[in-house]
């Protein structure tokens, strides 16, 4: 099985007694970080505001074997988007391509710039207007306000 996780990936918060390390592509990520580093699979959110976890698995991430989920409290007609949805890839390119060809920024390197958003931390959310955007949980947390819930992995200081 490929491991997919690479420690500039991972985001690390240290509290006293333990680490907590977020930001898995994948479930199994999660999981096969856990078991090399000798950690428990946690669940944690990023809620009104917080730039460090908190424990919180209202999310269920590890039920439904999920690395995140997206909550946005003040937009209740935004609908979100995941990677692993059939037909993601595709709906996330042509949207980043025609917000470029609408700001009239269709240099190649940009277009480019684009792509190195890691596919799985795609988000796509949609309204009822029809109005698009991709973007990353990152961008959720800080500029949308929104609830962010992440599979972690807690590992113990010794």
């Amino acid at each position: 099985m490929t491991t997919h996780h690479t420690e500039d990936r991972l985001q690390h918060y240290e509290f006293d007694q333990y680490t907590v390390t977020t930001n898995f592509a994948t479930f199994e990520d999660a999981v096969n970080y856990a078991n090399e580093h000798q950690g428990e699979l946690v669940e944690v959110g990023f809620t009104d505001g917080s730039d460090n976890p908190t424990p919180n698995d209202s999310a269920k991430l590890v039920e439904s074997k999920k690395p995140f989920k997206v909550e946005l409290p003040d937009h209740p007609n935004y609908r979100v988007l995941y990677s692993d949805a059939e037909g993601f890839q595709e709906m996330a390119d042509q949207i980043l391509f025609d917000m470029k060809k609408a700001e009239n920024d269709m240099l190649p390197e940009d277009i480019l710039s684009d792509q190195n958003i890691a596919p799985g931390d795609r988000i796509i959310i949609t309204d009822e207007s029809g109005v698009n955007t991709v973007t990353t949980r990152e961008r959720i947390k800080f500029l949308m306000r929104g609830n962010v819930y992440e599979l972690a992995v807690k590992t113990n200081h010794t």
